[in-house]
């Protein structure tokens, strides 16, 4: 009998492989595993916009020798009461009239965050915290929308540690920065599709120079966990024309919060200390 694990591992490999319908199926099943267990081929074709016979064909190109066994080891881990997802926000999140998108969108927020602590596992965020405290220097990178929360990520950690660096701030040099890119760092990349295309340099980068990579992503189908030694994953479900960036905000918050934690008494004296220097450098407003 194929395990769940085993299952996810087929697919993460043939991944690259299969054929863009093919891969749109797989990164559904990828993303999605809950439903995959308990609704029809027709409804999850219906979901993916695929037809039913890619399913099919996904099983029998990973081989499987149909849909049917494919799916058993998504059944099996849902009735093992391992699934590590909470409830997706697009089951919460329904299209009604116009006057109410402003309550879907925050909704729909409110449910990505609070999907993020069922879908990292503490044995993911203890791993991420050691890549980091391991490393003499960490680069966090994260384009467009996603460089919010990458700038986030940098400000709260140099708050109790002097040596995180947000990449590509240096009016698009960003091939210069990465030259500068030493073994005994570690990089943060923060990304969702479509991928910016320079979040693909960075971890190539990385990985040629031997450099362990935090990849915090939408998908474990994503390119970037190809690269990565440690996964962390959010969702970015809204009503809205865009994605939702709110989840990545809250991971790197409560990832900054754990870090600072597992620092002790020094971390939160290094706090105190720069925030008396941004005090006394006029950083604040008077009350």
């Amino acid at each position: 009998m194929t395990s769940f694990a085993t299952a996810q591992d087929k697919i993460l490999e043939e991944l690259p492989w299969l054929s863009m319908e093919l891969r749109k199926a797989a990164r559904f099943l990828l993303d999605h595993p809950d439903e995959v267990a308990l609704v029809s081929m027709r409804v999850l074709a219906s979901r993916a916009e695929v037809t039913p016979t890619t399913f099919v064909r996904l099983a029998r190109r990973l081989g499987f020798g149909d849909w049917a066994q494919l799916r058993e080891p998504f059944e099996n881990r849902l009735r093992s009461g391992s699934s590590p997802y909470a409830a997706k926000a697009d089951a919460l999140v329904l299209r009604s009239a116009r006057e109410t998108i402003f309550a879907e969108s925050v909704n729909a927020a409110a449910a990505n965050i609070t999907a993020v602590t069922a879908t990292n596992s503490p044995h993911d965020i203890s791993a991420a915290c050691v890549l980091l405290e391991k490393a003499k220097g960490v680069r966090v990178v994260g384009f467009r929308s996603c460089r919010a929360p990458a700038h986030c990520l940098v400000y709260l950690c140099r708050m109790f540690r002097n040596d995180v660096t947000l990449l590509g701030s240096d009016g698009g040099a960003l091939e210069a920065e990465l030259a500068s890119l030493d073994r005994g760092e570690a990089v943060v990349a923060i990304g969702f599709q479509p991928y910016s295309r320079e979040l693909g340099l960075v971890t190539d980068v990385a990985r040629r120079r031997g450099v362990p990579v935090l990849a915090i992503v939408d998908s474990m189908a994503a390119p970037l966990t190809r690269d990565a030694d440690v996964i962390l994953r959010f969702s970015v479900d809204s009503p809205s024309f865009f994605p939702s960036v709110a989840a990545a905000v809250a991971t790197v918050e409560a990832l900054a919060a754990t870090m600072l934690t597992r620092s002790g008494a020094k971390g939160a004296a290094k706090v105190r200390q720069t925030e008396a220097e941004l005090t006394a450098l006029g950083a604040y407003m008077p009350d």
